[in-house]
């Protein structure tokens, strides 16, 4: 750091306000990251209870006709009722999987020549270490979110083919 630059004048209120708001959004995107783990768990266990009911209910399941189509048909419904659920928790996985929060490197803050500079440029230099692993955590949060998206997608409709395959079923069970 030349002179210049540890003689260098700041507007304090400036470098004040600028370290609050990086202060700030560092903190809503540590709290986002955490959402979004916490929305992953709470999916990721709703989809286990789900296969769990639906491994149930097929253990439980006596075939009503011997037609081909029919039993064409429901194979296939659930086998992709299967494999819906299976890659949900799988994506699930893959988001809890993408890694923890980094966190502010405190070596680039703790130091004695930068306790002797300028309040306004510490202040200064503080906020771009937020910036920073905001930055660096981003990408990473965007993953994890997508993960997370494809995964309750996915749920989803293997729920609703869950629902409606059932609701089919009985309809036929009742109706033969």
């Amino acid at each position: 750091m030349s002179q210049e630059e540890h003689n260098q004048e700041y507007n304090v209120d400036s470098c004040e306000a600028i370290l609050d708001t990086a202060k700030i959004i560092h903190a809503e995107e540590l709290g986002r990251f955490s959402q979004c783990e916490n929305k992953t768990n709470i999916g990721l266990a709703f989809t286990g209870v789900l296969l769990g009911a639906y491994l149930t209910y097929l253990s439980s399941y006596k075939v009503p006709l011997k037609d081909t189509a029919y039993l064409t048909y429901t194979i296939l419904f659930k086998v992709a009722i299967l494999i819906l659920l299976s890659l949900a928790i799988i994506f699930f996985l893959k988001s809890i999987k993408r890694g923890e929060y980094e966190q502010i490197d405190l070596n680039n803050i703790v130091d004695s020549e930068f306790a002797g500079c300028n309040v306004g440029q510490v202040r200064l230099e503080i906020a771009a270490t937020y910036k920073q692993v905001v930055d660096l955590n981003k990408s990473k949060l965007e993953k994890k979110l997508e993960d997370y998206d494809i995964g309750l997608k996915l749920v989803t409709w293997g729920f609703l083919l869950f629902v409606g395959h059932f609701l089919i079923e009985e309809v036929i069970r009742y109706v033969k």
